[in-house]
């Protein structure tokens, strides 16, 4: 009786252990879920327009000048035709072809001189623009795009480095997107955005599980931020990604089903 009553113990051991591995398991995977939703929360409309960019000294503006009389407009356009347009297929090439906002916060054009954009949206930068040439070429219309929006992404990401967009506003989880998104030993919940201000450099902490974070600033990023994605201490110590889980379960639950049979 005791014999038995012994064995009924070890066997409730084993399926506590079996239990706590499985339960282990889904707790990792429930720290790779992005934007959690909160049991108190019914909202699913966040409201958050982002930042406006200011243009800032070194930023690369691409300025296209049209009118009826292609002879004039051409002479302020750095590309003029078609056969050109792969050098700006490449940094070097966007480099080349983009007017640089100097130090004192202006750009110079051919004829024009110097227009002062520092601190202008580029939809304010672009009406500057306008406005000036307009003053050479009565027909004028002019086009202004930011040349280079880049952003760095580094840490436990699939595929590093730095990333270009060609859109107005791109948010975080866009820009990850572009870096294959984080590993499965990526810290979701320790996500560090660094960025330029006229202070300095601004270092923000950031939890991708937490969905209030679509309503914060640092949702929407900025032209040459920095997103440096910490490792998950624990994930890499445990091995959740490459940790055998099907032949441990498959192991455990074989080694009770004999324990079982052979106590019967």
């Amino acid at each position: 009786m005791k014999e038995r009553n012994s064995s009924k113990k070890n066997l409730s051991f084993i399926v506590i252990i079996s239990i706590m591995i499985i339960f282990s398991s889904c707790t990792s995977q429930k720290k790779l879920i992005y934007l959690q939703e909160k049991a108190n929360n019914l909202n699913n409309e966040y409201a958050n327009k982002g930042l406006d960019y200011r243009l800032r000294p070194n930023d690369m503006l691409f300025v296209k000048v049209s009118s009826i009389n292609p002879d004039k407009s051409d002479f302020f356009n750095t590309e003029t035709n078609a056969s050109n347009s792969y050098q700006f297929q490449n940094e070097l090439g966007i480099y080349l072809n983009s007017f640089t906002i100097s130090d004192s916060g202006t750009v110079n054009f051919p004829l024009v001189g110097n227009v002062y954009v520092k601190n202008l949206t580029v939809s304010d930068a672009q009406k500057e623009i306008q406005k000036t040439i307009s003053k050479f070429i009565k027909d004028a219309s002019v086009t202004v795009k930011l040349a280079n929006y880049r952003v760095s992404i580094l840490g436990d990401v699939k595929m590093p480095g730095v990333y270009y967009f060609y859109q107005d506003k791109v948010n975080i989880l866009e820009a990850i997107a572009k870096a294959g998104d984080l590993t499965v030993y990526g810290n979701r919940a320790r996500v560090m955005l660094i960025r330029k201000t006229e202070k300095g450099d601004k270092v923000s902490l950031i939890n991708l599980t937490d969905r209030d974070l679509l309503l914060k600033e640092e949702y929407h990023i900025l032209p040459n931020d920095i997103i440096y994605i910490e490792p998950n201490k624990t994930a890499k110590s445990m091995g959740f990604e490459t940790f055998p889980w099907a032949v441990v379960l498959s192991t455990v639950s074989t080694i009770v089903t004999i324990y079982a049979l052979l106590k019967k």
